[in-house]
């Protein structure tokens, strides 16, 4: 249809960690990606290398920034951090793995991702409060970068807070919206709506990472 803007957002977790790998909670930890997850990096520039993205934005965290940079080299084009895209504050379950969590709450640990109960156990973050930044920072990229191809490399809650925002899915169910490392969703809006969206495969095979809560 003439007139009609389309605009993609690809919303990327971070390469691995050692955090990761051990199954903790990263939350606004400052883990840097392990060998592992420069690998991951490198396999997802060059997917994206093939794609005309104007711009990478990510995260603030260091996990977030050595990911997107990588994929901005490959894809000759920016990047930009925004604060509002780092993830959620664990509080006192910073660094507490989630098979000790489980151990200890049963109902808030399921396939190996905390449940949004978790939340308001662990004294961090409000769920709510990550939701409103990831909006915010949802509508901000939709301005700015309107009928363009942007690719945002974030965290396993945050982005699922931005894709329950563009899809207009509860926070109920941000587990079923959470990726592997270096996995991610690709969201296409128009008119500002999102009329499509689905999970993105950016290597020749499925990457060794684990959809969950650590970050």
């Amino acid at each position: 249809m003439p007139g009609v803007v389309t605009t993609h957002l690809y919303l990327v977790r971070h390469g691995e960690t050692d955090w990761n790998r051990e199954q903790r909670l990263q939350g606004t930890v400052d883990v840097p990606l392990n060998s592992a997850g420069l690998a991951q990096a490198r396999r997802l520039a060059d997917y994206f290398a093939r794609i005309p993205v104007v711009c990478i934005v990510s995260s603030p965290l260091a996990r977030a920034t050595a990911t997107a940079a990588i994929l901005a080299e490959a894809c000759a084009c920016p990047h930009t951090t925004d604060a509002r895209l780092r993830e959620v504050d664990h509080g006192a379950w910073s660094g507490r793995t989630l098979p000790d969590i489980s151990q200890c709450f049963p109902s808030l640990v399921k396939a190996e991702q905390l449940m949004p109960e978790a939340f308001d156990v662990s004294r961090g973050e409000p769920l709510l409060a990550v939701y409103l930044r990831a909006s915010e920072a949802l509508a901000d990229l939709l301005d700015a970068y309107g009928g363009q191809t942007v690719v945002v490399v974030g965290h396993g809650v945050t982005l699922a807070a931005m894709w329950c925002a563009a899809t207009g899915l509860e926070m109920a169910r941000l587990h079923e919206c959470q990726s592997p490392n270096a996995g991610g969703v690709v969201l296409t809006f128009s008119q500002g709506h999102c009329v499509e969206q689905g999970r993105q495969r950016v290597a020749l095979r499925p990457l060794e990472g684990r959809a969950g809560t650590r970050g």
